[in-house]
């Protein structure tokens, strides 16, 4: 079966023929407005609540990418374009945002995909970036953070 996001995170097409280097190059209102990339970006291996075009990738998917030099770059890059927006925007720091889930997914998709330290580099740039105003986010979410 082929894999569709494997192809994308390695110089392909989404589901809506955008590149990752098309997503990455977009503006903040654009990353802040669009929900459905955010899934093709950091696959998980569960279903997504809300994006029935997310991707779902199997242990193949997961090897072929974690092995893959391309779409470990693309990983790469999509981390550093998705902390520079979110440093340059602060409005998600609030009790509840969207962005909070996109936090969880990024997580759990870096430890899937590019191994435990990436996961624990993100948290640990997250918890730093956020540092005294972490208690304006909600415990919950902070939970998921970290269990991720």
């Amino acid at each position: 079966m082929q894999c569709k996001v494997c192809d994308f995170l390695e110089g392909g097409f989404d589901y809506r023929n955008r590149t990752v280097a098309e997503i990455l190059a977009k503006d903040d209102d654009w990353l802040e407005s669009t929900h459905d990339y955010i899934q093709w970006l950091f696959p998980l291996d569960v279903k997504s609540f809300s994006n029935r075009n997310a991707p779902v990738i199997l242990i193949d998917d997961i090897l072929r990418i974690s092995e893959s030099d391309a779409a470990q770059q693309n990983l790469q890059a999509s981390v550093k374009r998705m902390k520079e927006f979110w440093v340059t925007n602060d409005f998600w720091i609030k009790r509840y945002d969207h962005n909070h889930l996109r936090f969880t997914r990024v997580i759990k998709s870096l430890r899937l995909l590019s191994g435990p330290m990436a996961a624990e580099d993100f948290k640990e740039w997250l918890f730093y970036h956020l540092g005294l105003r972490v208690e304006e986010i909600s415990p919950k979410a902070r939970k998921h953070w970290a269990a991720a």
